[in-house]
């Protein structure tokens, strides 16, 4: 436990020291570090983890049968690699962010871009060394990711151009995060129900869609096919509704508590009248999907108790 109580130290450290030697380089990392999207890969982790408690019906004693700092570290290394994948996409997107995004740290002008990529990588090799650390699995796990996202952003790949693989490469990265939680929970690879696998990576994967709706300007420019770019913004927001509904539908039917097909319905609502507010504002879409999945977490965490 030592070893990653000293990368815990480490980790905080490492930003403080770059504060200090490299101000502006590390200010722009952190204001661009997107939370939100962060926040929905660790509440994905986290969703792995209520998973295996849920489904083994374990009394949630988090603090007991499972190491806090193993998980931390968890979170920890998926942040750092989401660095890289940020600084990748910055780089690769210059031209759509010109038009799409214009306080991103290139486009202002404010980062050189060779010491810029430099950091992106040093925090990817953390974030492996860090995987490392945890076990083997968790390695795999985040070299694969950031693969995933490096063709996803990156040339000459760029396979975010592709509408359908795009997605999907996300929904296979959001479910390698969620196995990665089930498996530090204690569950054992093979043993990931395949109900939840095909909710992560098809209905969850497909709703999110939504994060492209504020870049179709700046994709169109630069060619890239977004379903907002493909069938316009409008019919877009009815392929993600309807996505959307599917994923609430499909939670509910999963847990399969009379109470829970209400609140779905609620939450579904909600979240598909954001979606067609004019004009469309991606943050609170964003907040309430986060919220949806953190209610998920909790409901499998607590079952036991609120059926």
């Amino acid at each position: 436990m030592l070893i990653h109580s000293a990368l815990f130290l480490i980790s905080i450290v490492i930003p403080v020291v770059s504060l200090f030697f490299r101000p502006v380089l590390t200010k722009e990392i952190l204001r661009d570090l997107r939370f939100l999207r962060i926040l929905h890969y660790v509440i994905l982790a986290i969703l792995g983890f209520s998973i295996y408690l849920s489904g083994k019906g374990i009394q949630l004693n988090f603090f007991q049968q499972h190491q806090l700092l193993v998980f931390l570290l968890y979170i920890i290394a998926l942040i750092y690699a989401a660095v890289f994948a940020i600084v990748t996409n910055n780089i690769a997107d210059i031209e759509t962010d010109k038009i799409s995004n214009t306080t991103r740290p290139l486009v202002k002008g404010t980062v050189n871009s060779t010491i810029y990529l430099s950091a992106g990588i040093f925090c990817l090799i953390y974030s492996l060394a860090v995987s490392y650390v945890i076990n083997s699995l968790v390695f795999f796990c985040i070299l694969l990711i950031s693969a995933v996202y490096f063709v996803y952003s990156c040339k000459p790949f760029r396979l975010k151009r592709i509408p359908v693989i795009a997605k999907l490469l996300i929904g296979f990265n959001s479910l390698a995060v969620a196995v990665c939680g089930f498996v530090l929970a204690g569950g054992r690879l093979n043993d990931f129900p395949v109900i939840w696998a095909v909710f992560i990576t098809v209905p969850l994967a497909l709703a999110a869609n939504f994060i492209d709706l504020k870049d179709t300007a700046g994709d169109s420019k630069t060619g890239i096919k977004t379903l907002p770019v493909i069938f316009g913004e409008r019919k877009a927001i009815h392929f993600i509704a309807f996505f959307t509904a599917c994923t609430y539908v499909m939670a509910a039917a999963i847990i399969d508590l009379l109470w829970v097909y209400p609140l779905c319905g609620i939450m579904a609502f909600l979240h598909i009248a954001l979606l067609y507010r004019e004009p469309f504002n991606e943050k609170p879409v964003f907040l309430i999907y986060i919220s949806a999945l953190f209610g998920l977490n909790i409901i499998l965490l607590f079952n036991k108790y609120l059926s």
